[in-house]
């Protein structure tokens, strides 16, 4: 180990960032396909999903339902066992009578809650459980926490709602908590927000519902019966339903906010096993190349009296030490990177349970790696002492692994710089169909903003000011809900298209430089029946000349044609949309802030290039002096919102351009390592060559024209591998960038350096030897 200390190093290295790569991947994985496994049923527990009402995107199919509806279903559903609405609050804010504030979860249930989910009412009674009452229940632990020792049964609560009003809420019950490892984790529970009396029409409020199968139900028939059945009118004419398991839905619900993409953490597990694969080829590359030196040395020491045992103890210990240094080196870097990986992957578990966890799969992927090092010594240990004496170096294996190595290195570095051109191209290219560099908005909700906006126009750094009363949004997203279409021009066929509807200005559509590509822009003189569509709207329509148009019995007429917006998320498929001036009776646009749908008032504007920080600085001073009767103002940057769709591209892109550069430095290692130990080989035959008149070059395009051809091999193989995974995850994106032919030149040509320059000095090395010395030598 101390003769060959740089191939060591590496190994460890290369080890100890496969280890700690997988092992935390893998127990992030593990940890988002646990949530609410602890329940008794859980497998049989699914979550009611359906279309959001308001929006064409499947990505918004909600699981926000009718209280009324889960007592319906059981009803209806023979497969059900049990059903439940259970309300999901936002964060608020509770005041205990001391006065302090502190942050809390409140979930909203009814007593078929209890037939559900392992919670017990510890103590207290179950008035919490009656609708309109004032009463609560407060979990173990957060009663421990606020209290003490102290009983908490009788104390009262203030509630502090977003709007600022404070509500007095008594605690009658203490119950067991769940684990924070679930989707519903609570502190409180309280009672639904309505009355549970039936009536003829369904309630307006909108908890999750739950439901339990039997065990054995035949899911698709259940599942098709379900998505086929039709509430009707009176029950808000729900139809479509899908359900999800609820085990699954941490990771698969793609309304719920994460870091990363749950298949990303995949790639990165990946990433991490084939980081740990290149190292150990890359290691027992070298140690089979060292072991074939050494098999004269091995003979002798059986011919002395040396045991098979003591000699592959011998051996198992260099590995074992190489392999004990990478567990430890990797524990280090788990130790490093312990914080930035919590923030990431929002584990709730300190750094001794992370330990326990990674050393499990630790010792997986060591109990392989020995098995295989044990396995390649018995084959040598089989052969005869003869054969071990006579035997010719072969490098069959280590060609596979040089090509293994850069298969692995290349198919990395390929994929990260695709992904990079692609994220590039998603802000630079101009087809998101909007302008997002330097705009901003504040939404302001309640009163007046009239001198709000005054005051916007003074900032020195504000370069135009847009107020768009009554109109949406395009970042962060607001919409003015969707019509269906029944009839239009030209109509092929008794179809129906349902569009969504977007309200804007002629100095909404200046602000955010929207694309016209047909007919002419709204103007403030147009009446409310001149419409713009984009391309996805006409083609639902079937019109290659749409300027003109009339659809819904004529009310509309279509002035002219814009460019596709691309203001979702760039794998979510857009709709098609109707911009429309905004009617008189609309005064206000929403938005969802801190968990809460709002109604306000959208001020849009631009600022000088390079200003955002002062220009922020200034108008957060402005929300905070809350002018006239403003009750709440919210700033948002475009530019930002939009990289928020983008932040797990953005992490997967840190995660593999890490382990692409190790890959990287491996596989030079591993190329100069086995340059040099080629060389060691074949010294008696380079000096025989330089003694017959053999020039440097010649040595020197020997060695390179082996190893530029074991290149082309690998190179082929990582670059049609990764086109094809590459290609298969463009097609996510609806807007996608090429892979240029540079791409594949780029990493060839920097392959091919690295090669020249790893010969060329070990060539040079043995060519400033003297050849009869040398030759002596051996």
């Amino acid at each position: 180990m101390r003769k060959y200390k740089n191939q060591t190093l590496i190994s460890v290295v290369g080890l100890a960032v496969g280890f700690t790569c997988f092992a935390l991947s893998m127990l992030w994985i593990r940890y988002e396909m646990t949530f609410d496994s602890f329940h008794k049923n859980a497998k049989q527990m699914y979550v009611i999903y359906r279309p959001h009402p308001s929006s064409l995107k499947s990505a918004s199919d909600f699981k926000r339902n009718p209280y009324q509806l889960a007592a319906y279903l059981k009803n209806l559903f023979p497969e059900i066992v049990n059903a439940t609405s259970l309300g999901n609050e936002p964060r608020g804010k509770m005041v205990t009578e001391k006065g302090v504030e502190f942050h809390e979860l409140t979930i909203s249930v009814d007593s078929s809650f209890f037939q559900m989910f392992n919670v017990k009412i510890l103590e207290g009674n179950q008035d919490f459980l009656i609708s309109g009452s004032n009463k609560i229940a407060i979990t173990q632990e957060k009663a421990r926490q606020l209290f003490g020792k102290e009983n908490p049964i009788g104390k009262t609560l203030g509630l502090i709602s977003y709007f600022g009003d404070v509500f007095d809420k008594e605690i009658c019950a203490i119950v067991s908590g769940m684990p924070k490892q679930s989707n519903y984790p609570f502190d409180f529970i309280g009672p639904h927000g309505i009355s549970a009396t039936p009536g003829p029409n369904w309630y307006g409020y909108f908890p999750h519902t739950i439901i339990e199968l039997f065990p054995g139900v035949n899911l698709e028939a259940f599942e098709k019966k379900l998505y086929e059945h039709h509430t009707g009118e009176a029950r808000q004419n729900i139809t479509r339903m899908t359900i999800k398991p609820l085990t699954k839905i941490h990771y698969t619900d793609p309304t719920i906010p994460r870091e990363v993409k749950f298949q990303y953490i995949f790639i990165f597990a990946l990433s991490g096993l084939l980081v740990v694969l290149c190292s150990l080829f890359n290691y027992l590359t070298l140690f089979i190349s060292r072991f074939r030196i050494r098999q004269k040395e091995l003979a002798l020491r059986m011919v002395c009296g040396a045991s098979g045992g003591s000699l592959l103890v011998m051996l198992s210990a260099e590995f074992l030490l190489t392999l004990l240094f990478a567990v430890v080196l990797g524990c280090m870097l788990t130790q490093l990177v312990y914080n930035p990986f919590i923030a990431i992957s929002e584990i709730k578990m300190n750094l001794s349970a992370i330990y326990r966890e990674s050393f499990v799969y630790f010792s997986g992927v060591i109990f392989i790696s020995l098995s295989v090092f044990w396995m390649i010594l018995v084959i040598f240990q089989r052969r005869s002492l003869n054969l071990s004496i006579r035997q010719t170096n072969k490098i069959l294996f280590r060609k596979v692994s040089v090509i293994v190595q850069l298969v692995i290195s290349v198919g990395f570095a390929f994929c990260t710089i695709v992904i990079m051109k692609q994220m590039n191209f998603l802000f630079h290219s101009g087809e998101l169909g909007f302008s997002l560099k330097n705009r901003a908005l504040v939404f302001i909700f309640g009163g007046h903003a009239d001198a709000f906006v005054n005051r916007l126009k003074q900032i020195s750094e504000i370069k135009e000011v847009v107020d768009a009363r009554g109109q949406t949004n395009l970042l962060p997203k607001d919409t003015g809900g969707s019509r269906e279409i029944i009839s239009w021009d030209d109509q092929p066929t008794d179809v129906k298209i349902r569009l969504e509807m977007m309200f804007v200005s002629p100095e909404f559509i200046d602000f955010y430089d929207l694309r016209l590509l047909a007919g002419e822009m709204l103007t403030e003189a147009d009446p409310d029946s001149v419409v713009l569509l984009n391309e996805i709207a006409v083609r639902a329509f079937g019109w290659h000349d749409p300027v003109g148009k009339k659809f819904a019995n004529g009310r509309f007429t279509v002035k002219g044609v814009i460019k596709n917006v691309y203001n979702f998320e760039p794998t979510v498929e857009i709709s098609p949309t109707c911009y429309l001036k905004p009617w008189p009776e609309r005064e206000s646009g929403t938005m969802r802030v801190k968990g809460v749908t709002m109604y306000g008032r959208f001020i849009l504007f631009k600022y000088h290039d390079g200003s955002w920080k002062s220009c922020k600085r200034k108008i957060e001073q402005l929300i905070k002096n809350k002018y006239a009767d403003i009750y709440e103002a919210t700033l948002y940057n475009v530019e930002e919102e939009y990289n928020k769709s983008l932040k797990s591209e953005r992490t997967l892109i840190k995660l593999l351009s890490f382990v692409s550069a190790i890959c990287v430095i491996i596989c030079v290692f591993g190329f100069f390592s086995l340059v040099s130990l080629t060389c060691e080989e074949r010294r008696k035959e380079i000096a025989i060559r330089k003694i017959n008149g053999a020039m440097a070059s010649d040595i020197l395009y020997m060695f390179a024209k082996e190893y530029f051809l074991l290149l082309v091999i690998g190179t082929t193989i990582a670059f049609t591998v990764g086109y094809f995974i590459m290609q298969r995850w463009l097609e996510h994106y609806v807007i996608r960038t090429s892979i240029p032919v540079w791409i594949y030149l780029a990493i060839l040509c920097a392959m091919a350096l690295v090669i020249v320059l790893c010969v060329g000095w070990q060539v040079y090395k043995s060519s400033i030897e003297n050849p009869a010395e040398v030759v002596k030598s051996e």
